[in-house]
């Protein structure tokens, strides 16, 4: 389908008779002479017919003709992260169809399209679509992109009982610590038991707390390690002012991100200083996951430079706890776990 008219070749015959032509499915083709025109996919009969003559009979051969489909064109285009206050920017779309391309934002509050330029309007999320108009042998074809633009900016500072201080941002409506907790006292005081034995660990019933390895050095780069059980911890384990997000909070960053597993690169550290591998995470909201790792029910630690776990503050009925993992390669995912397992903590402002 697509593809110009063409023309029949006379079949070879000894005879000097005239050939006309014909099809079993005028739906499919037409034919005038022998220029055969295509008109849609299927399959038909094609006869070419001999006249007689004086030495020879009128005589007929066939042909199937087999007509597929158009095919689709490989369209596709990449979208930057971006953020408020960034300058406009050139789509610049890719596809083996040459038919004209146009674009359409569905949410002119983040960002409005002329032509291939995209100005950024405010913060939040649009979906770009790229549309292609049938040509030729290629079908009319669209795909869309997400468009997240963030207005990240730092906040205050924040200090816990200990005297820590860590930095804050702004991210969306929410107020984000940008780095793991790392405190050893509850909010009044009250003493985070720092378990390093691994049998120990596992039988642990109360709030507990360690360092990936049980080394100092680590917990001062990627934040302590935390069970559960200190997370829902009457003494509270967040700083006054602030608390452990519920799963519903940390919904809403991920939603904010993109929503999607492929979003987790806006909240990830760039670079390999601490991921074992640079995939282009962005970290455009300034979050800056780093891949902590974890403490298995069993004592044992697992994931740190390939894995961000952090609690929330959500139970689940069957008797675990909600967590958000962040992948080395950018993906995102909330999971479940059994509340015995040590994972990193970032708080959020009242």
């Amino acid at each position: 389908m697509g593809e110009p008219s063409f023309t029949l070749t006379n079949p070879k015959s000894k005879s000097t008779g005239a050939f006309t032509f014909k099809t079993n499915d005028a739906s499919l083709v037409t034919i005038q002479g022998n220029v055969v025109t295509i008109k849609k996919s299927g399959t038909c009969v094609i006869t070419a017919i001999q006249q007689a003559t004086e030495s020879f009979s009128k005589d007929s051969i066939t042909a199937k003709l087999i007509i597929a489909p158009r095919l689709w064109p490989s369209l596709g285009f990449v979208i930057p992260d971006k953020k408020v206050g960034d300058p406009p920017f050139i789509l610049t779309p890719k596809s083996n169809s040459n038919a004209e391309i146009t674009f359409k934002s569905d949410n002119a509050a983040v960002a409005v399209i002329e032509g291939h330029l995209v100005t950024i309007k405010g913060p939040g999320k649009a979906v770009i679509t790229a549309y292609q108009a049938q040509s030729g042998i290629y079908e009319a074809s669209s795909v869309s992109e997400n468009l997240i633009v963030t207005e990240a900016s730092t906040a205050e500072t924040l200090k816990d009982i200990d005297g820590n201080v860590y930095k804050t941002v702004k991210i969306g409506n929410q107020v984000w610590m940008m780095e793991n907790l790392r405190t050893t006292h509850y909010r009044d005081g009250t003493i985070i038991q720092n378990v390093t034995d691994n049998s120990s660990w596992a039988a642990q019933l109360n709030g507990a707390y360690c360092n990936y390895n049980n080394s100092i050095e680590l917990g001062k780069t990627y934040g302590f390690l935390y069970n559960w059980y200190a997370v829902n911890s009457d003494h509270k384990l967040a700083p006054q002012g602030w608390h452990i997000p519920t799963s519903a909070e940390w919904t809403i960053l991920y939603n904010y991100i993109g929503g999607d597993r492929y979003s987790g690169g806006k909240i990830q550290e760039s670079g390999i200083s601490h991921w074992s591998n640079d995939t282009g995470a962005s970290n455009i909201t300034q979050f800056t996951g780093l891949p902590a790792g974890s403490r298995n029910a069993d004592g044992t630690y697992h994931g740190i430079t390939s894995d961000s776990n952090w609690w929330t503050a959500t139970a689940n009925p069957n008797g675990t706890a909600s967590y958000y993992n962040l992948y080395v390669k950018g993906y995102i995912e909330i999971a479940e776990s059994i509340k015995s397992f040590g994972y990193s903590v970032r708080c959020i402002k009242d």
